[in-house]
């Protein structure tokens, strides 16, 4: 029975019974689509994959079908129990400043751009995050266009998904950093390093609500 860790926002879908459909799989991770407003996405990741607040950490990915119910998770001859649970991410950037007067159209974003997750999405990720996390004026207004998009379903699965998280403030931990620290240049190289190029759009987007003055980068 392989072990796993399980993201604490992943508790209520796997105290429950449920037939997650599978809806991506890369060599890294398999995503399945659960019905469910709390958590829209599962993710089971290999320990090399990007940390992605709604994922279960397993040392081997899903074959097949999966099947959750009780804590336990099978696909296949394989079964999983959670063997300990773990906290995404959730930044908050006292010492930064909200940039204020700038815009951000989630309707012109979400969908735009190929992948799992589109460079559109992948900027409005990354100011989402970053709005909540300085407490910027306008958060409340992109939150609610954001949900308003997301309900259209213009975008792929796994980003939907993942957007569903931002708007509460949870992220990558590369991502969560650079909120944090926007000034350090390895943290910043980090998120880069992030995806094809994820990282850059999410730089992108926290760039678009953080001060300038908080983004100028040193050793």
């Amino acid at each position: 029975m392989p072990a796993a860790a399980a993201s604490i926002l992943l508790a209520a879908l796997l105290d429950e019974e449920c037939a997650p459909v599978e809806v991506a799989r890369t060599r890294l991770s398999v995503h399945y689509e659960t019905g469910r407003d709390d958590v829209p996405v599962l993710c089971v990741g290999l320990p090399a994959a990007v940390r992605l607040p709604n994922m279960l950490v397993s040392p081997v990915l899903p074959s097949g079908p999966l099947r959750v119910a009780a804590g336990t998770l099978r696909s296949g001859a394989d079964t999983w129990r959670v063997g300990r649970w773990w906290q995404p991410p959730r930044p908050q950037a006292r010492a930064a400043r909200p940039r204020l007067g700038c815009t951000l159209d989630p309707a012109a974003l979400v969908g735009r751009g190929p992948g799992l997750t589109p460079a559109g999405d992948d900027v409005l990720a990354g100011a989402l995050v970053a709005a909540r996390a300085v407490r910027h004026p306008m958060l409340a207004t992109w939150c609610a266009a954001t949900r308003d998009v997301l309900r259209a379903r213009r975008t792929t699965a796994v980003s939907w998904g993942l957007l569903h998280h931002a708007l509460d403030g949870w992220a990558v931990p590369e991502l969560a950093a650079y909120v944090e620290q926007p000034r350090r240049s390895s943290v910043r190289d980090r998120l880069l390093a992030v995806g094809h190029s994820s990282g850059a759009a999410l730089a992108d987007g926290v760039g678009r609500v953080l001060a300038a003055d908080a983004r100028e980068a040193v050793a």
